[in-house]
């Protein structure tokens, strides 16, 4: 029977930072369970969330300051056939003492520009494929959507599983990543269209930390005749989004689990490295919106959100456009051809 391969998985999370990175890499530890190999996850950052972020998805992790010594010290300790790291600092630390000791090293990374000489790249934006040529020392590049990272919990659905309503009272899930550091998730209950009354569930991830705030957002916008239900880090997001009808969404990772599961979405850049996939999949119809957070003013975001929440019609071809992008088996993907 063949040996089980020892995969290092580290990653970082917080409010500042997000929790997208833990996000990508639970996708590949959750898949290298499934084909036998054994993930060790060494996740830092805000350590008590991560670990909370962890534990609520059942995933096995060591969460704690690791530093680079700790993390190649491991490594050797273990035999790792792989390092997988996400995060641009950790890999400047990481990838040259990995390559020192011939190590394996994956590079999961947003930005391009990365010339680190690793041994894969993986870069699952939609965008990715024109940023080739800015990986010049690695070995192997995994670029786009064919690669994108899902969660268990969102793979579990069947791809497409979300059927939007064209009724007069849409579903609506507002969701700004983990942290929302702009706090987004209050302005975008502020701007919601009077004349769309909506049944609202605002997702605050678990490291969101403007609660008075979207609280009285959320007390505003029930005056005006919306429903909003506030959800605190919940356990099954992807309940939540199969059952909507639309989204507000951060241009970040969820909207790849958005688009698995057919949930058409309107969405915005908050951070820099989602400007420019945020631009491509508007430019493709594959979401309404597209630009930079701080760069819509609030009677723009207002009239967007009514132009979405408005016409059918354009919300059912933002769906067939962004479904068409993911299959779902992107971690696979790069287990097998990163790792192998």
């Amino acid at each position: 029977m063949a040996t089980a391969r020892r995969i290092v998985f580290r990653a970082d999370a917080s409010s500042s930072i997000g929790f997208g990175h833990v996000a990508r890499i639970a996708a590949l530890i959750e898949e290298a369970v499934t084909t036998g190999d054994e993930p060790i996850a060494m996740f830092g950052g805000d350590v008590p969330a991560v670990a909370s972020w962890a534990r609520d998805r059942k995933l096995t992790c060591a969460a704690k300051p690791w530093t680079a010594d700790l993390v190649m010290r491991a490594a050797e300790e273990l035999r790792a056939r792989a390092v997988v790291i996400d995060g641009r600092g950790l890999a400047a630390e990481l990838a040259p003492r990995l390559a020192a000791r011939k190590i394996k090293t994956v590079v999961v990374d947003d930005h391009g520009g990365l010339s680190l000489a690793v041994d894969a790249v993986v870069n699952h934006n939609v965008h990715a494929p024109t940023l080739a040529h800015s990986y010049p020392e690695a070995r192997c590049r995994l670029l786009g959507r064919k690669y994108l990272l899902l969660r268990r919990d969102i793979r579990r659905f069947t791809r497409g599983a979300c059927r939007p309503s064209a009724s007069d009272r849409l579903r609506v899930v507002v969701t700004f990543g983990g942290s929302d550091p702009v706090n987004a998730t209050t302005r975008t209950l502020g701007a919601l269209p009077d004349d769309h009354p909506l049944d609202v569930i605002a997702i605050a991830g678990p490291g969101f930390h403007h609660d008075a705030e979207l609280a009285a957002a959320a007390a505003a916008a029930r005056g005006r005749g919306h429903d909003v239900d506030i959800r605190r880090a919940p356990d099954d997001p992807g309940a939540l989004f199969v059952t909507a009808d639309a989204a507000i969404s951060a241009a970040g990772g969820t909207l790849g689990e958005l688009a698995y599961l057919g949930v058409p979405a309107i969405a915005y850049a908050i951070v820099g490295d989602q400007v420019a996939p945020a631009r491509e999949l508007a430019r493709m119809g594959a979401i309404a919106g597209g630009s930079a957070w701080q760069d819509v003013d609030d009677d723009t975001l207002q009239a967007e959100l009514s132009a979405f929440l408005g016409n059918d019609l354009l919300r059912a071809s933002i769906r067939r456009c962004a479904l068409d992008t993911v299959d779902g088996v992107g971690a696979r993907r790069v287990l097998t051809e990163a790792v192998a």
